[in-house]
């Protein structure tokens, strides 16, 4: 069971579309979009505490996962988004996890679980949930190269198992 947050949708905030397609996720369901959506500049930090954006990273597929140290689903599909990583990360794909705690509660997580690849990116100002319209964490979006959301998963989810990678390798083909 997802942790459940508290969001207003404001203004300049998304509100996702309907669904083209489900994809299995091992048992949870990744909701596609008939057409990429267009997302707001999402602002966060960086792992050295530098402001940065969902702007800044175009060029490249993100699988961008909304987290917290204190939501057990997120902490049980971490180390998954961490092989993830180790496997597919390059200049042309990342996974980037942003958690909505501290920057040292977020760092001394990923440093618990051993995560060999994944940085803490932190909203210290707690903008993504409603920036991006999303109720529950974790919740995963794909974006591709120009910054579209490509669809999204909300719960865990095997991220480094078959029906992932072959769902990222296919929008990183389609984005070459």
């Amino acid at each position: 069971m997802e942790g459940t947050v508290a969001s207003t949708v404001g203004a300049g905030s998304i509100q996702p579309p309907e669904a083209a397609e489900s994809v299995d996720l091992g048992g949870q369901k990744f909701q596609r979009w008939a057409k990429p959506r267009d997302l707001p500049d999402l602002r966060f930090s960086d792992p050295a505490g530098k402001p940065t954006s969902l702007r800044q990273l175009r060029g490249q597929v993100i699988l961008l996962n909304l987290w917290a140290t204190w939501c057990p689903p997120c902490l049980e599909e971490m180390p998954a988004l961490d092989r993830l990583h180790a496997r597919l990360g390059s200049e042309k794909f990342a996974v980037l996890t942003l958690a909505l705690d501290s920057p040292a509660k977020a760092e001394a997580f990923l440093r618990q679980i051993n995560a060999t690849t994944l940085q803490a990116f932190t909203d210290p100002e707690g903008r993504a949930l409603s920036t991006l319209a999303v109720t529950t964490v974790p919740t995963t979006l794909l974006i591709d190269a120009r910054g579209r959301e490509i669809g999204r998963l909300s719960g865990a989810a095997a991220w480094d198992q078959k029906p992932a990678i072959e769902l990222i390798l296919f929008h990183l083909k389609e984005s070459s």
